[in-house]
């Protein structure tokens, strides 16, 4: 889809308590054809996102009363705005936070300060796999023991049971599932869930896939890890653990 059309389309909710950067960034985005909210605030964000959901949030990490993180949280635990992509926007840009970014159900991550043709390259890549997620055509549901993966509902279950997955750790798992038993390199599921072109580090993958497991229960088992290469999802009797 054309950066254009896409953009006539998206509405995105900007959350930084600099003043400043709330109105660079936001004159950025209008001038490149979004539709622009803004929150200076971690309560007035979620307010604002349940009152009225937008396609994709930027979410700074450091705030008062509310921080970035719980932010995250709280939109990923609620059904209207857990499908919503959300880049952390932040100084913090240390291994060990962005994992807890991830962790909290980031789907990118920015560190300031930063290139606005950067943000807008990633604003654009994040809203085009949200586009693909809801359009793109699959004709079946993908079974493997008691997971259920439907890449049209853009939903999984196990046991029958709806799992609370962020877009990204969706990805993954429909990558893993998909993969009918093959090893998958944890670049393979970078590319599956993030699109070429995206730099982070392999150890996100390993925090996804740590979340996924802990969301699957007793059959978190069924992701195995294949030391020094990736992941596989299988449910015969492990043989790489």
């Amino acid at each position: 889809m054309p950066r254009q059309d896409l953009a006539k389309q998206s509405r995105i909710l900007v959350v930084d308590d600099e003043p400043a950067i709330v109105e660079l960034v936001s004159y950025n985005l209008r001038a490149s054809g979004y539709l622009v909210d803004f929150a200076t605030n971690g309560r007035e964000a979620i307010a604002h996102a349940m009152r009225n959901p937008p396609d994709l949030v930027l979410l700074d990490l450091m705030m008062p009363e509310v921080p970035g993180l719980t932010v995250a949280q709280r939109l990923r635990e609620n059904d209207l705005t857990r499908r919503v992509p959300i880049i952390m926007l932040t100084a913090r840009g240390e291994n060990t936070d962005q994992i807890a970014g991830f962790r909290a159900g980031a789907d990118d991550y920015i560190t300031k300060p930063f290139s606005m043709d950067l943000l807008l390259a990633r604003v654009q890549a994040v809203l085009r796999r949200a586009q693909i997620d809801k359009t793109e055509p699959d004709s079946d549901q993908i079974v493997l023991g008691p997971i259920r993966v439907d890449s049209v509902a853009f939903e999984a279950w196990c046991d029958d049971e709806l799992l609370h997955l962020t877009a990204t750790e969706f990805r993954i798992l429909a990558a893993l599932v998909s993969s009918h038993e093959r090893v998958l390199s944890r670049r393979d599921l970078i590319g599956a869930s993030m699109g070429p072109g995206v730099t982070i580090t392999e150890r996100t993958i390993d925090v996804h896939v740590t979340a996924i497991r802990r969301k699957l229960g007793e059959h978190g088992g069924i992701i195995r890890t294949v030391r020094g290469v990736g992941y596989r999802a299988v449910i015969d009797s492990p043989d790489d653990q």
